[in-house]
């Protein structure tokens, strides 16, 4: 964080970010003066507006760097930002099969929680960390009240499949041994992740759906990538921002480094034959995504398999909507999600 003299830039930008975001809407249709309306969903002014900002990063073509990360951690901060949270956090270590995971635990002051979300999160395996999703994690353990551990997992291209993945078995398997010290009752164990996030989420709850000691009480993928193969899904070609076809095929280009992995199903669970022994688990979609068919073909293969399964598509919602929570729109449809989590494992 960076200071100079008794001015915080960051509390700053934050300020002028809320400033900006209260303007009335005749401002927003100066600002996105162009939003397209796609096989029938159209953004508000205000979400067209941060699916553009987030377009730049999300869309590059060259490998990430540590100031391209930086950057969109900054991003992510000021976008994420709610105001008035009562959410306690403290960073810690866990035990990893690499060496330690760094994570952040958060606890809302107001309620005495038993229950544990891990929030795994997006960024396309390449980008994101706990810092970027900090905001998001606070408003999930307020409005989920419930504890909830964010995982700094490694990050490909540095660390192709299966170290994201193994980071964040890791990481829930830790929860559970260490459910004492951390004050959570090892049934009331959920995980959940955005994008990249719900894929590693997905998979890892998939992996343990068969362990009773192990198994998620709730897996909470939110437009999740879970299939390697964009091109079997129609809204892979439908929109454009913050995310498109190619921005999709290089992440997981970047992410498994071999042909053998995308059949594997804790890299894509979609490459599973069998889904059946999945934990509960609620799927949420963003309407003008280019993820949200595959996210909604992974439902149907759920159902199909008899899994406990809800599928809730946002709709006219851009990818990464939970992460733009200064939007009022994005932030009604992330207090949704979160009130399914609070119902499973949170205090009532």
């Amino acid at each position: 964080m960076v200071r100079i003299g008794p001015v915080n830039l960051d509390l700053a930008a934050r300020g002028a970010a809320r400033t900006l975001f209260s303007a009335p809407d005749p401002v927003w249709r100066l600002l996105a003066p162009i939003r397209p309306t796609i096989d029938g969903q159209r953004m508000t002014p205000r979400l067209q507006f941060l699916a553009n900002i987030g377009s730049h990063d999300l869309k590059a073509l060259r490998r990430p760097t540590p100031l391209k990360r930086k950057r969109m951690d900054v991003l992510m901060n000021l976008v994420g930002y709610v105001k008035g949270l009562d959410v306690a956090a403290k960073n810690l270590e866990v035990p990893g099969p690499a060496g330690p995971i760094s994570a952040r635990l958060y606890a809302p002051s107001t309620v005495e929680s038993s229950g544990l979300l891990i929030y795994v999160h997006g960024g396309g395996w390449h980008l994101g960390s706990t810092a970027g999703f900090d905001g998001l994690s606070r408003f999930l353990a307020d409005r989920g009240r419930t504890k909830v551990l964010s995982l700094n997992y490694r990050l490909a291209p540095e660390h192709p499949f299966p170290a994201a993945f193994d980071d964040v078995l890791a990481g829930f398997r830790f929860a559970v041994d260490q459910s004492s010290e951390l004050g959570v009752d090892p049934q009331r164990i959920a995980i959940a992740g955005d994008s990249a996030g719900g894929n590693l989420a997905a998979a890892v709850a998939l992996h343990l759906g068969d362990d009773e000691k192990y198994r998620p009480a709730l897996a909470v993928p939110i437009y999740p990538v879970v299939d390697a193969d964009v091109g079997n899904h129609r809204s892979i070609d439908l929109f454009h921002k913050p995310l498109d076809r190619g921005a999709v095929a290089r992440a997981i280009a970047w992410y498994g480094s071999r042909p053998s992995d995308f059949e594997d199903p804790r890299c894509f669970v979609m490459a599973a034959t069998d889904l059946s022994t999945m934990p509960p688990t609620y799927i949420a979609t963003a309407g003008m995504d280019v993820l949200r068919d595959q996210g909604e073909a992974f439902a149907e293969r759920l159902k199909d398999a008899d899994a406990d399964v809800t599928l809730r598509r946002f709709d006219n919602m851009p990818h990464g909507f939970v992460s733009m929570l200064v939007d009022p729109d994005a932030r009604a449809a992330t207090e949704e999600i979160a009130a399914v989590i609070r119902d499973r494992i949170g205090e009532r």
